[in-house]
């Protein structure tokens, strides 16, 4: 049974109380006394027995719980870090235990970033930090700045070329066009030969520019490199096929669909595939599936929009 953040604060004031009422204090009972009480550096040890040893699954939940924000509270990461993994182990895909997660990482996100500009301000690192930062923000002229400072103090840096290519392709408008970004995948595989992600861009910018043999070699070289790239199998077989070489295109195109089964437009092409050579009802069955998978697509984009606008609802 999942458990709401109410839920958990019931079973934690349940352990708590126990002593109250006059029983002998567990383990689990005791370490939350001492975080309830604010005496983290002393919950914390027995917060970790309690977690892992308790055969409870509420009482794991709560230390665990507690674990993490007392560990969070003293600043020891990884402490908390391993709190959260035991509780994620124990709880898989818990939207409570999400929620936390979430919160944690970004609440070490922040405090990490702070450290860096502290100790290390005009370091390539916070640059590459502030360039990110733009990033997020939307702004790729400035996150493209950076990356260009960045790279005239260290040109040799990996994966910066790729970023900046991968912010064109974005912002075509904002920052130049798909010759400039080829240039900068070409740049960035003189720096790492084995970015199988710049091999897949430099792909799909042939791609764009309609030069299909060069799309054709760039997606077969994504997938050398890193053939469970389920988007660079689905790049070479759709090239393959846009190419007239229908029985080529095959080979590919199956382990994309094997790698993203939810994934419809590769379901489409694949079916396009058969239907050309003359398979049927394989081609009758990857239909199928490319149309159940856009509908489940479909219905849980509206079952969002659904939960989005009632909690909308609930604060006019």
């Amino acid at each position: 049974m999942k458990r709401t953040g109410v839920q958990t604060i019931l079973v934690a004031a349940a352990l708590a109380g126990a002593v109250a009422l006059g029983q002998e204090p567990s383990l689990a009972e005791r370490a939350v006394n001492l975080a309830l009480a604010g005496r983290c550096a002393e919950a914390i040890p027995l917060l970790k027995q309690a977690a892992s040893e308790s055969a409870d699954k509420d009482a794991k939940r709560v230390t665990g719980k507690f674990g993490v924000r007392c560990a969070m509270l003293l600043n020891q990461q990884g402490e908390a870090a391993s709190f959260l993994s035991g509780l994620q182990q124990e709880f898989p895909n818990d939207p409570d235990i999400l929620f936390l997660a979430v919160h944690m990482y970004s609440d070490l996100a922040f405090r990490n970033s702070q450290q860096l500009m502290q100790v290390a301000p005009d370091s390539i690192e916070v640059l590459r930090l502030n360039a990110e930062n733009f990033e997020k923000a939307g702004d790729a002229q400035k996150a493209i700045g950076e990356y260009r400072t960045l790279l005239q103090r260290e040109p040799g840096t990996p994966g910066i070329h790729y970023r900046i290519g991968g912010l064109i392709l974005e912002h075509p408008g904002a920052a130049g066009k798909l010759e400039d970004a080829r240039k900068e995948f070409t740049e960035e595989l003189k720096i790492d030969p084995r970015n199988a992600s710049a091999e897949f861009y430099l792909g799909e910018v042939a791609r764009q520019q309609d030069k299909l043999p060069e799309a054709i070699e760039d997606f077969a070289a994504a997938v050398k490199l890193a053939p469970d790239f389920a988007e660079a199998q689905f790049g070479l077989g759709r090239s393959l096929l846009d190419s007239g070489k229908n029985a080529e295109a095959v080979g590919p195109l199956e382990r994309a669909v094997h790698l993203a089964p939810g994934n419809p437009t590769m379901h489409f092409a694949l079916a396009t595939a058969y239907q050309r050579l003359g398979r049927k009802d394989d081609a009758a069955r990857e239909f199928a599936l490319q149309k159940s998978t856009a509908d489940k697509i479909n219905a849980n984009t509206k079952a969002l929009h659904k939960n989005i606008a009632g909690v909308d609802d609930t604060h006019k």
